[in-house]
């Protein structure tokens, strides 16, 4: 399950390469494995030579995790 997970994110990250707008974004996934269902939800926004990023994941069993960063030039 973990395998699938990673490669959902780093399809995300492909996406996310290929937006258009790169002030702000939005992406969304799910994946589905032996365990169950996952989702991850990521947003972030750059704006003034400084970026942002928050991730939420909900694994299958309802646990959440959710991360957040900052990047300034």
């Amino acid at each position: 399950m973990t395998k699938f997970f990673l490669a959902s994110l780093v399809i995300g990250g492909l996406s996310l390469a290929a937006a258009a707008d790169a002030n702000a974004w939005t992406r969304s996934a799910t994946a589905t494995g032996p365990r169950g269902t996952s989702h991850v939800t990521a947003t972030g926004s750059c704006a003034y030579g400084s970026c942002t990023r928050n991730v939420t994941r909900t694994g299958p069993a309802g646990n959440t995790y959710t991360r957040t960063g900052t990047i300034s030039r």
